[in-house]
């Protein structure tokens, strides 16, 4: 099976022989260990017959005819990778990634998709360095009936509308559980996963409940979930008289939505929670009022709530602080990490999130400055990290490729799992101010080589490709 990273040209008929959709070098042909005779072309789920002649230069140049393009809906590219695999006959050009999103976060005419417009641009640069081809689309591109996707590609630093096939698989981007939910969206995707053989990764958002209730399995996990029950008033009562903190989360909620911390000190409740961008503080002299007004937040909630442990927490310069570590599969389909960093939270709030004011800091520093016994490593949260995202994979049933893991400590040095994030923030905020692109973005395309079958062929920052040993594509 032959490779090699081109740059395609398509023409009018007028620059082609007779019979003749597509022109190539004859060193590239020999390369790719081109037959004579009529082989596939297949670009995504498109694929049509090609005539291929040969021409004596060294150029990785590869001339398609417009028609046929049309029927392979393939643009120009720069440095896209192409093989031949003789099992089937089959000319390959891709890998061909697919983020999908919904239209919700688009920005503007100058800056499209809003915040996350930095992270999208990433994509695009870090695909095209790789010869990977990408399109952004949201769910209302998907038309199966034409097994083609409508959506934006990155050309010449601005995006453009195309209209392309479906691709070799898909990343799931989208920003919203309402519109993830949305049975046709969950039908369209399972098409793609089942009738298409297309892989869909983070295929969806986790749900608290779930999560508790899937590590709870692992007797290694268990000492590191904080007690956690669905809410009740009366397991309210119950979990305050043993913890004297407790937090109200939504089980579907993300950015730190809806949590309410409720603390019972000198025969009084305290209720805190934010509204809009301020902290609100509420004291009840009584257990009833407190219910009473626990129980209206709640019930105007879409999502039921779980009552969790609260935990005596290390802080840093007088804040909360928790440890965010990204797990990501690599180019061998194995999960390793990527980045850890710590999150405090601002004077006002009770939770670390950035979307709540929170700040990133290095997590050695942070870790090496906080107080207290027996405390881990860096290396050891880390670790543990990884565990968690281990033992989650082999009880759960979805595909995920990368998962955020929230873990805080406490004063006895013991790790807690907080929160496990199948959609970790990449808007704008979490970005430093470079133009570098970030070490998960490229992870993130190298998974991507991984589960498309092109990882054996493809390496960084050259024009041509160095084979690589072969690996074993994930089975689903």
């Amino acid at each position: 099976m032959g490779h090699a990273r081109i740059m395609i040209q398509i023409l009018p008929e007028r620059y082609f022989p007779p019979q003749v959709n597509m022109i190539v070098s004859q060193s590239l042909a020999n390369r790719l260990q081109l037959p004579k005779h009529p082989i596939w072309a297949a670009f995504g789920t498109a694929a049509d017959i090609t005539f291929i002649s040969t021409i004596q230069n060294q150029t990785p140049l590869v001339r398609i005819h417009s028609r046929l393009a049309e029927k392979l809906r393939i643009t120009n590219q720069h440095h896209l990778n192409i093989r031949y695999d003789a099992r089937n006959g089959a000319l390959h050009f891709g890998p061909f990634l697919g983020i999908l999103i919904n239209e919700d976060v688009q920005g503007n005419s100058k800056q499209k998709f809003g915040m996350m417009a930095r992270f999208l641009e990433e994509c695009a640069q870090a695909c095209a360095s790789k010869g990977v081809a990408l399109i952004v689309f949201p769910p209302e591109g998907i038309h199966l009936s034409k097994r083609t996707v409508r959506g934006w590609s990155y050309q010449g630093k601005k995006w453009e509308l195309i209209e392309a096939p479906l691709p070799d698989t898909v990343y799931n981007r989208i920003t919203s559980r309402r519109i993830e939910r949305r049975q046709a969206l969950q039908q369209k995707l399972s098409i793609l996963r089942n009738i298409h053989q297309i892989p869909v990764f983070n295929e969806t958002f986790l749900n608290k409940q779930q999560v508790h209730n899937l590590l709870t399995k692992d007797a290694n996990m268990r000492p590191l979930l904080p007690e956690t029950h669905l809410y009740h008033p009366k397991r309210l009562r119950i979990m305050l008289n043993r913890h004297r903190i407790v937090y109200l989360k939504p089980t579907n909620g993300s950015l730190g939505q809806g949590i309410i911390r409720v603390t019972a000190v000198d025969g009084k409740w305290v209720c805190q929670y934010t509204e809009a961008a301020s902290a609100v503080t509420r004291i009840f002299p009584r257990a009833d009022e407190a219910f009473r007004h626990l129980r209206q937040r709640v019930a105007g909630s879409r999502s039921r709530y779980l009552i969790q442990q609260g935990l005596n927490l290390v802080k840093w310069d007088g804040r909360p602080v928790d440890f965010r570590v990204l797990i990501q599969k690599n180019g061998k389909g194995i999960w390793s990490v990527t980045s850890t960093v710590a999150r405090v939270a601002n004077d006002q709030n009770i939770v670390s999130n950035l979307a709540r004011g929170g700040t990133l800091r290095k997590a050695g520093e942070v870790l090496a400055a906080v107080q207290a016994k027996n405390k881990p490593t860096l290396q050891q949260i880390r670790n543990k990290a990884l565990s968690i995202v281990e033992a989650f994979e082999r009880l759960s049933q979805g595909h995920y490729a990368e998962l955020g893991v929230d873990l805080v400590l406490d004063q006895q040095g013991q790790l807690w799992l907080l929160e496990l994030n199948s959609k970790p923030s990449k808007t704008d905020e979490t970005v430093n101010p470079s133009t570098v692109i970030r070490p998960s973005v490229n992870r993130l395309v190298d998974y991507v080589s991984y589960i498309t079958g092109w990882a054996p062929f493809l390496t960084t920052g050259t024009p041509e490709f160095r084979a690589r040993p072969d690996r074993t594509r994930r089975k689903r």
